[in-house]
């Protein structure tokens, strides 16, 4: 009977070829683990800058001016489109355009506004709110009728107080839009003096021209171009009996 020694030849080979096998193996199983998670790695990061919300906060608030007073709010959830309530400005290419929208972008952009809605939407699907800003104790409407950015839209409004008075202060110091003349309708019209309106009464001489100045129920006379011609209860009049205006002069014109 023949037996095989534990030190002999054939058995050290084996033993040595089972720890190269293990060793492989072992080697084998750290590359693939390597690989695996570089690729995890690079999954994650793509994955990130494809999705960016998911690593930073999104930014709040006017995140851009498109005209004088209409502008982009971002909050958490929705981003809407604005228009400052009760103010119109000029529009591109008139004078005063470039003063208004470089006076919005100053006061709305990064800056933490209380916004209040006044309409839910206009024609042109803008939301209509009144804005404060919290470094000022006016709203924005008032500080751009003020300094004369822009002018009171008072259909929108039904003659606002504080917007009114705002209005009249710009015209006595000749602020921003009222240097240029008087505004309508998104345009600036140059001065111009009103034209007489001609007598045709019996009695009295057609060619002969005057002014109609306007004469309201407490005997106040206003002349054309006042902030308060034609408005509330009176009568137009030639040759009015009562109390001058102070804004206007009324038939002493200032």
């Amino acid at each position: 009977m023949c037996f095989l020694h534990l030190s002999s030849p054939m058995l050290q080979f084996n033993n040595r070829n089972k720890n190269k096998s293990a060793l492989f193996k072992i080697f084998r199983g750290s590359i693939l683990l390597l690989f695996l998670n570089s690729s995890i790695s690079a999954i994650a990061q793509i994955s990130g800058e494809e999705n960016p919300g998911n690593t930073s906060p999104q930014k709040t608030g006017v995140i851009r001016v498109l005209e004088p007073g209409v502008f982009d709010y971002q909050s958490s959830d929705y981003l809407v489109r604005m228009r400052a309530w009760g103010v119109s400005f000029p529009v591109r290419s008139n004078p005063g355009y470039k003063e208004a929208i470089r006076f919005s972008e100053d006061l709305l952009l990064d800056t933490n506004l209380s916004i209040t809605v006044k309409k839910e939407f206009d024609l042109q699907n803008h939301k209509i709110v009144d804005v404060f800003l919290p470094s000022h104790s006016k709203s924005f409407s008032t500080l751009c009728i003020e300094q004369g950015v822009g002018w009171h839209n008072e259909k929108e409004t039904n003659r606002h107080g504080v917007f009114v008075i705002s209005q009249i202060k710009a015209k006595r110091q000749n602020l921003g839009v009222w240097k240029y003349g008087s505004p309508s309708g998104g345009q600036v019209q140059e001065n111009s003096i009103p034209t007489p309106v001609l007598k045709s009464m019996i009695g009295q001489n057609p060619f002969a021209g005057g002014i109609q100045f306007w004469v309201t129920s407490f005997n106040k006379i206003h002349r054309p171009g006042c902030s308060f011609y034609e408005r509330g209860r009176g009568e137009y009049s030639r040759r009015p009996t009562g109390t001058d205006c102070r804004i206007c002069g009324g038939v002493n014109a200032k």
